[in-house]
């Protein structure tokens, strides 16, 4: 116990400086608080989270508000409720290839599962199946970007390298804050958007990545 709480406490400190923008991850931290001290692994804890986020996806087949906001709503604790998984993993030490994979996969099934719920809800309201078009490209770069992402997030046994200036970039693009913007857009039944942002954005942060990691040549 006296370890766990050393831990806790260096995660805590880990996000003070960074209240404004990671509100998320300091409520996930007040909830392991109390999960730490109960049976539930990190694996059961991704499964949870993994439900809720799929549950959000029906609620974007609606244009109207309300539903999208709900589902925007479930999204965001679905997010939050994804870190407590790696939180009690790393406290419990019980941090393992296979539940990273877990975790990783879940997320990307999250995203194709709601990015494609927008793209049919989109669809239904504008009578047209351009919407569609839309959305299987925001589907589709969002898997692309996971399969390059991939070795990255899953393998847990290589030290991080460096990280360069595309790296950063990179990382930026990848920020979940992204939920935030979602929901901003819902509360006026327009999450559909996001699936141009995403269409648009994820290419790049693909194209980011792979410049990031290029081979080096010394001169």
């Amino acid at each position: 116990r006296g370890a766990e709480s050393w831990l806790l406490r260096g995660l805590i400190k880990d996000t003070e400086g960074f209240k404004s923008r990671h509100v998320a991850r300091l409520i996930s931290l007040a909830l392991t608080r109390h999960l730490v001290w109960t049976s539930i692994t990190p694996n059961a804890m991704t499964l949870v989270s993994v439900a809720i986020g799929l549950a959000a996806a029906p609620f974007f087949l609606s244009s109207a508000p309300g539903w999208q906001l709900a589902g925007a709503l479930l999204f965001l604790l679905h997010s939050i409720l994804d870190g407590c998984d790696g939180e009690i993993a790393r406290l419990k030490f019980l941090e393992s290839p296979g539940g990273a994979a877990l975790d990783f996969w879940g997320d990307n099934a999250v995203h194709v599962a709601i990015f494609g719920c927008m793209g049919v809800g989109w669809s239904l309201s504008a009578h047209s199946p351009w919407p569609l078009a839309v959305a299987a490209l925001a589907v589709a770069s969002t898997l692309t970007a996971a399969f390059v992402e991939a070795p990255r997030m899953v393998s847990s046994s290589a030290p991080p390298p460096p990280r360069s200036t595309g790296a950063r970039t990179a990382d930026a693009l990848a920020n979940r804050d992204f939920i935030y913007l979602i929901v901003a857009l819902s509360a006026f039944g327009k999450a559909a958007w996001f699936n141009v942002f995403v269409a648009i954005g994820t290419p790049i942060f693909v194209l980011a990545r792979l410049w990031a990691a290029r081979p080096r040549v010394r001169g």
